[in-house]
C-alpha cells in the first residue's frame, strides 16, 4: 500500500508541468473546454465502455437470445406485430424492443454486436441526459460528475451491453424524469409533450412499470419535502393522456386481437401478477434487496449515496429540486419491494437519479473544501469505498487460483487496477482533493471494465457450451441430413446460434412420430436421456461425439452428446415400455 501511494505522489509531481501546459492549451483553444466538447467526451467514453468486446462475445443466455431470435423471426416472416421465439408466440414483453433491435441489426449485422447496438446507444444517451440535467439543476461541475458517474456505473455498463429491454427503458424513463423536472421550473408544452411521448415509449418497451415508477416517485417526492414538486396543471393531462393513448393503443389493441387475449394472459397474468406473488425462475430476494445490491451495482459511486441523501434531507426545504431528486431515487423502491421476483437490473431506471445525488454531493464537498473525515457520513463513504473495493479486489485475486489459465492474467490486472483506484482516490478524498478524486474513480472503473469486456470475457468464449453445441449440431445435420430436435437441453442461445427454429420434444409419441416421418433426427442429449432411449426398441441411436463446456445458464461445466435417432428395422418394432423410466426425469417443454 505504501509503495502504491509513493508511486502515485511521484506521478502527481511529474504531472504538474503537463497540467500547466494543458491550461495554456485550453486558453488558446477555448473549444476544448466547451460544453459540446465535454458532452462528446462523455458520449465517447460511454459508447466505448458499452461497445468494446460485444463482437467477440456471443449472446448470454437466457434473455439476450430470446430477444435476438424474436427480432430475427420477425424479419424472416415479415410479421412485425406478433413476436415469436422458436416458432411459438412470445408475449412476455411489448413490441418496441424488437423494433429497435431491427435498427441495430441493419447497422451492425445479424450478430451479437448488431443486436446489442441499440442498447449501447440508449445507455450512452442516458448518460448524456443525466449530464445535461445535472448542469441544469446544480451547475456545470455537478452535472459533469453525475454524467461520468453514470457512464462508469457497473449496472449501466452491463445492461448497455445486453440485447434486452433495460437500457432503452432506462433512457425513456430518464427522459421522462428530465422532462418532469423542467416542468417544475416553468410551464412548457414542449416538455409536457416530451414527458408523455417518452412515457408512451417506455410503456411500449416494458409495460405499466414505467407509469408506476413515475407515480411512486411523485408520491415519495411529496412526502420528502411536504409539498408536490410539480404543479398538475403543467402536465396538460387532457391532451397529454390523449397523446399517450394515441401512441400506445394501436399496437396493444392489435396484439389483443391477433393473440385472442393470450398476450394479456401472459404479459399481465404471468409476467406482472406472478412476479408480484411468486419467485419466478428462482429470482427471489429479501426486504431491502435493492438497497444492498445497489452498493455493488453502482460502486464506487454508491458509497456517496448515504451522504448525498443526508444532505438532501437537511436542505429539503430550500429547493424543490431536492425533493424531486429524492423521489427519483427512492420512488421505485416501494414498487420493486412489492414483487417477490427480484433482479438487480429492475432498479436501473433510478440510477440516473442516484448519479445526480452523487454529483451534487461531491460538488458540495469540493466547494466547501472540507475533509470527508470530519463528517460521519463522509467517514462512512470512505469506509465503504475501501471496504467494498478491497473485497472485490481480493475476491478476484482469490478466484485466480481456480480460474482457467487464460483468465488469470486479466483477473490479476483488473484486481490491481481496482485496488490502486480505491487506494489513491481514498487518499485524495482524505486530503480534501475531491476534484482530483472523482476523475480517478471514473478512469479506474472505466479501465477495469474495458479489460473485463475486451480481454477477460472474450478469452472465456471458447469454453462456452451453447455456441459449441450449436455449431456441432449444424455439422451433424449437414452430414446426416437429419432433422434437428431439442430435448431437455434447450437453452435459448442454442436456437439463436443455430439460426432457425428447432422443434422441442413434447412427449414420447410425438418424438416417435417425428423420427418416423423424417427418417432421422439429431439432438444434443444428456447421459440419462441416452440411456432411456436405448431401451426403446422402436429406435436406433448413432453417437456423433460429445461437447463439453461452460453452461452459463446453470453456472457449471456440462457435457452433452450429439445423437442421431433413426427408426429401428420393422422386425424390431414394438410398443416401448420406457415412458415410466423417462418420466423419472423432469422434461421441459
Amino acid at each position: 500500500m505504501a509503495s502504491l501511494l509513493l508511486i502515485w505522489r511521484q506521478i502527481q509531481r511529474a504531472s504538474q508541468a503537463a497540467k500547466a501546459r494543458l491550461a495554456l492549451l485550453v486558453k488558446q483553444y477555448r473549444w476544448i473546454s466547451s460544453p459540446w466538447t465535454e458532452a462528446a467526451g462523455l458520449l465517447l467514453l460511454a459508447l466505448s465502455l458499452n461497445l468494446i468486446g460485444n463482437d467477440r462475445t456471443s449472446l448470454w443466455d437466457r434473455d439476450e437470445p430470446r430477444y435476438a431470435q424474436c427480432a430475427r423471426e420477425m424479419r424472416a416472416s415479415g410479421d412485425y406485430l406478433h413476436p415469436s421465439f422458436n416458432g411459438e408466440p412470445r408475449y412476455q414483453k411489448p413490441i418496441l424492443s424488437y423494433w429497435l433491435m431491427q435498427v441495430g441489426v441493419f447497422v451492425g449485422g445479424d450478430n451479437p454486436f448488431g443486436n446489442r447496438l441499440m442498447s449501447a446507444c440508449f445507455g450512452a444517451g442516458s448518460c448524456v441526459l443525466v449530464w445535461r440535467l445535472g448542469r441544469r439543476m446544480f451547475g456545470d461541475s455537478a452535472g459533469r460528475i453525475a454524467g461520468f458517474a453514470m457512464a462508469s456505473a457497473p449496472l449501466v455498463i452491463i445492461e448497455s451491453k445486453l440485447a434486452t429491454t433495460d437500457a432503452s427503458l432506462c433512457f425513456f424513463l430518464t427522459l421522462s424524469y428530465a422532462a418532469g423536472w423542467e416542468l417544475t421550473q416553468r410551464a412548457s408544452r414542449g416538455w409536457a409533450a416530451t414527458l408523455w411521448v417518452s412515457l408512451a415509449l417506455a410503456i411500449l418497451t416494458k409495460g405499466p412499470v414505467a407509469p408506476a415508477f413515475l407515480v411512486s416517485s411523485a408520491v415519495c417526492s411529496w412526502l420528502w419535502c411536504g409539498r408536490p414538486a410539480l404543479a398538475w396543471d403543467r402536465l396538460n393531462l387532457r391532451w397529454g393522456l390523449s397523446l399517450l393513448v394515441l401512441l400506445v393503443a394501436p399496437w396493444y389493441l392489435t396484439i389483443a386481437w391477433l393473440s385472442r387475449g393470450d398476450f394479456y394472459r401472459v404479459a399481465v397474468g404471468q409476467q406482472l401478477v406472478n412476479r408480484a406473488l411468486e419467485q419466478l425462475e428462482s429470482h427471489g430476494g429479501f426486504p431491502g434487496y435493492y438497497v444492498l445490491t445497489t452498493f455493488l451495482s453502482f460502486f464506487p459511486w454508491s458509497v456517496f449515496l448515504p451522504l448525498g441523501l443526508r444532505l438532501l434531507w437537511q436542505q429539503r426545504k430550500l429547493n424543490r429540486s431536492f425533493g424531486y431528486l429524492a423521489g427519483w431515487v427512492l420512488g421505485p423502491l416501494p414498487i420493486l419491494e412489492l414483487f417477490h421476483t427480484k433482479l438487480i437490473h429492475y432498479y436501473l431506471p433510478a440510477i440516473g437519479g442516484c448519479a445526480l445525488v452523487v454529483g451534487w454531493a461531491l460538488e458540495q464537498v469540493a466547494s466547501s473544501e472540507l475533509n470527508l473525515r470530519r463528517w460521519r457520513f463522509g467517514r462512512l463513504a470512505l469506509g465503504l469505498l475501501m471496504g467494498i473495493g478491497s473485497v472485490v479486489a481480493v475476491t478476484l485475486l482469490a478466484a485466480v487460483f481456480i480460474a482457467p489459465s487464460e483468465l488469470r492474467l486479466p483477473m490479476i490486472v483488473v484486481a490491481v487496477i481496482i485496488a490502486a483506484t480505491v487506494l489513491v482516490s481514498a487518499e485524495e478524498l482524505r486530503r480534501a482533493a475531491t476534484r482530483r478524486a472523482w476523475p480517478i474513480l471514473v478512469g479506474g472503473t472505466a479501465c477495469a471494465f474495458l479489460l473485463l469486456t475486451g480481454w477477460l470475457l472474450p478469452n472465456l468464449e471458447h469454453r462456452r457450451l451453447t455456441p459449441q453445441v450449436a455449431a456441432r449440431l449444424a455439422e451433424v445435420c449437414r452430414e446426416t441430413s437429419a432433422q434437428p430436435m431439442l430435448w431437455t437441453f434447450q437453452p435459448p442461445g442454442l436456437v439463436y446460434e443455430f439460426g432457425s427454429p428447432i422443434p422441442i420434444r413434447r412427449d414420447i409419441p410425438w418424438m416417435d412420430r417425428l423420427v418416423h416421418e423424417t427418417g432421422a433426427v439429431v439432438a444434443p442429449l444428456l447421459d440419462w436421456e441416452i440411456e432411456a432411449l436405448k431401451k426403446d426398441p422402436r429406435l436406433t441411436l448413432e453417437r456423433h461425439g460429445e461437447v463439453t463446456g461452460l453452461n452459463i445458464e446453470r453456472g457449471k461445466t456440462q457435457t452433452v452428446e450429439l445423437v442421431v435417432i433413426r427408426p429401428a428395422p420393422a422386425s424390431l418394432l414394438g410398443r416401448p415400455s420406457v415412458d415410466v423410466a423417462i418420466g423419472q426425469k423432469p422434461l421441459i417443454k
